[in-house]
């Protein structure tokens, strides 16, 4: 039995492993250099390159791409919803003149943009429900309807 976890272990990577691999170095800008070394310090210096890796090991390194490539865009999306209601303090039909002291302040203005996005913007939902190319979008709506306020 522990003989058979070990072969599962040592199980070289496979070539849909590889190319996945690949395409994920190249979206995240790798060098060969670049690549080579996380390669490296991934695996304790056992090896330096994708066709020397494991399956299992191959497997943990697209898994933690997942999570990282998730958590980024996360935070990018995060980042433009913050700018989309900075710029509705910009604009008279949503926040223009208005406050955000207090907690139902924040929840009011919130209210307003949620409002706006679901009735005037090309997604008809909510600023929290959008994907992160869907607020790039709203966010250039946003800022051209606050150039045309100042």
């Amino acid at each position: 039995m522990k003989n058979e976890k070990l072969t599962m272990k040592e199980r070289p990577v496979t070539p849909q492993q590889v190319k996945a691999l690949h395409a994920q170095f190249r979206r995240m800008g790798f060098n060969d250099e670049d690549r080579h070394a996380l390669i490296h310090e991934f695996t304790s210096g056992r090896t330096d390159s994708t066709a020397g890796l494991t399956k299992t090991e191959a497997g943990q390194l697209l898994s933690r791409f997942s999570r990282e490539e998730t958590e980024y865009r996360r935070g990018q999306a995060r980042a433009l919803v913050r700018q989309i209601f900075a710029l509705s303090f910009r604009i008279t039909c949503l926040n223009k003149n208005y406050t955000n002291d207090t907690e139902a302040d924040f929840e009011m203005n919130k209210a307003k943009i949620n409002q706006f996005c679901r009735t005037r913007s090309k997604f008809r939902k909510n600023l929290t429900e959008m994907s992160l190319e869907e607020l790039k979008e709203v966010k250039r709506q946003f800022e051209a309807m606050a150039r045309k306020e100042e």
